[in-house]
């Protein structure tokens, strides 16, 4: 390891039954050999707490710490993220190992970072539906509404018949004759979100006190939505996110995640596993190409990633990951990728990068959570309609960050919200005061259109900024086909909002033959915009028109404040000055 460079270690994130091979028998003596000579050879360790899989022996001697399906049963065993987590007892048992491991190796001085469980809400695994559930969720809704009379208004319980005589007549949506209140569905995701923070925050806790003065953090993957990132980030400090681009929608789209800041602007990001090769879990699982690596890393640290752990070092031989690709081989043995990765290193080591966005796109765990709720189109996502406008920005060169929508927005001379559906008085003002400073702030679809609890405002949006774009939204409309956005000739996207200029500039419309043509489309009043489209090439015309700036290929992503550019299809690095 040191030979080729790296110097930090992740280890024992799945580790509990070896830790801890029966009750109150732990088992230290491998893991000291480990940490010995890592340390030795002079690197560093992030140690895990094992939290995501509870052994065996637990399962059968506690099975009330395993989580309940919708439809009832409660999960077997033999997987990973099996656990509920409200249940007491998990929450108990946890506590009780983290503080066995902190307790031995807290103040060791090799151990430099922690990181906390693994993948919080991966497989839908925040939430849950046994009793103990439910009765939190009661307690929560309570805590959150404190009458049910509160809550039947907030959410227009009338509708369907659906008024709730008290809080313990709200039930944890299981499946039913046709959809669930939207927000009921909302309100169980904020809870169970709530609840694995709450775990976690517990684990921060025990490492805090006993092991002070070390990073910790949690990793993720980039498209779980099952916990809200902004509060997960918030836990520690850093963003740690695990990077297979062989599981989204191109090198973009891994950009995207590279960039993503929920904790705020200052939020420090790690990958805490990058793909070095072939993967298991995908449906396909293609190879990689010599050079693709290279290009991974070299985007990572283009993007501001402080630290990139590869996973793995060597491929397992057993298990349900045997076709996931590590450093070594099966047998031992070299891979490809492991000169790759040294090499890599060694070029980037004297190489200081300091992104320096001049765009920020808002994104936020809520709003993602109401597209997932109700897409107004069969698979449709959230993230989809934010990567269309991040791909606009990189399209003109302008380096961007995926921020909060209540973070300060000042800093940022390009705003834009391209699926802001929640209208709270916070984000509006962010909102106002960027509006104010002069900055340029772009609202896209269904922006401002709900408020806190997935319920349409009763008037005109985009809530709270309708006065000042002297503009407003008349429609959301969900398209079977493109419509032609006119006079740029480009497609709309699937969402597509119908505006009323008022005294708004009209700067495009809706072509073709159809009832919308004709139609405004887009329309400015200032520095504030309000697109009615959703497509990427639409987006890019309009950020075109608006900066000046000509477009270039999306396969080629520009770093103008450092100076760098990388061609993806070519796996190519360059410096432009």
């Amino acid at each position: 390891m040191r030979e080729n460079g790296l110097e930090l270690v992740r280890i024992g994130e799945f580790a509990w039954s070896s830790y801890e091979p029966a009750r109150a028998e732990f088992q230290w003596d491998w893991l000291d050999r480990a940490v010995g000579v890592l340390a030795e050879e002079g690197l560093q360790i992030v140690l895990s707490t094992p939290t995501a899989t509870p052994p065996v022996w637990l399962a059968r001697e506690r099975p009330e710490i395993l989580s309940v399906g919708s439809d009832g049963r409660r999960r077997a065993y033999g997987s990973r993220r099996h656990t509920c987590p409200t249940s007491p007892a998990y929450r108990e048992e946890a506590a009780r190992v983290v503080g066995a491991l902190v307790e031995r190796y807290g103040s060791n001085p090799a151990i430099v970072a922690w990181q906390v469980d693994n993948e919080p809400g991966n497989h839908d695994s925040s939430r849950c539906w046994c009793d103990f559930c439910q009765e939190g969720f009661s307690t929560w809704l309570a805590g959150r509404y404190g009458t049910i009379a509160e809550l039947n208004q907030a959410w227009a319980t009338a509708f369907w018949s659906q008024t709730y005589p008290d809080f313990e007549a709200v039930r944890l949506p299981v499946p039913t004759m046709t959809s669930h209140h939207p927000s009921l569905l909302l309100a169980h995701r904020r809870f169970a979100s709530d609840a694995v923070i709450a775990g976690l925050a517990e684990q921060y806790r025990i490492i805090g006190e006993r092991s002070p003065g070390r990073d910790v953090t949690t990793n993720v993957y980039s498209g779980d939505l099952g916990v809200d990132a902004r509060s997960l980030a918030r836990l520690g400090g850093i963003y740690a996110v695990d990077s297979y681009p062989h599981g989204v929608q191109g090198p973009l789209d891994v950009a995207m995640t590279l960039d993503r800041r929920p904790g705020g602007t200052r939020t420090r990001l790690w990958v805490m596993e990058q793909q070095i090769g072939p993967i298991n879990w995908g449906a396909i699982n293609p190879p990689v190409p010599t050079g693709q690596v290279r290009a991974w890393i070299w985007q990572a640290a283009l993007h501001g990633v402080e630290a990139i752990f590869f996973f793995r070092w060597r491929a397992a031989r057993g298990g349900q990951e045997q076709y996931h690709s590590g450093l070594l081989r099966h047998d031992g043995s070299a891979s490809g990728a492991l000169a790759e990765v040294a090499a890599t290193i060694a070029e980037l080591r004297p190489i200081e990068l300091r992104p320096s966005p001049e765009a920020a796109v808002l994104f936020s765990t809520e709003d993602a959570w109401l597209v997932d709720i109700d897409p107004h189109r069969q698979g449709l996502t959230h993230r989809s309609i934010v990567l269309a406008s991040y791909i606009a920005c990189r399209a003109v060169g302008m380096e961007a960050i995926l921020v909060d929508p209540e973070d300060d927005l000042t800093g940022y001379s390009v705003v834009l919200a391209p699926a802001l559906l929640i209208t709270t008085p916070a984000r509006v003002a962010a909102l106002e005061k960027t509006i104010a400073a002069g900055n340029l702030v772009v609202l896209g679809p269904r922006s401002l259109v709900m408020d806190d609890e997935g319920v349409f405002v009763d008037h005109a949006p985009p809530s709270g900024l309708a006065q000042t774009l002297g503009g407003r939204v008349v429609e959301h409309l969900s398209q079977l086909f493109d419509l032609p956005i006119e006079p740029w000739s480009v497609p709309s996207g699937i969402w597509t909002d119908v505006l009323e200029p008022g005294r708004a500039e009209v700067i495009a419309r809706y072509g073709g033959d159809g009832h919308l043509a004709g139609r405004a489309a887009a329309m400015r009043f200032s520095n504030v915009v309000y697109a009615g489209f959703s497509s990427v090439e639409a987006w890019t015309t309009l950020l075109e028109d608006l900066t000046g700036r000509p477009a270039c290929a999306v396969e080629v992503e520009a770093f103008p404040a450092s100076g760098w550019q990388l061609n993806h299809p070519m796996f190519g690095v360059s410096k432009l000055f």
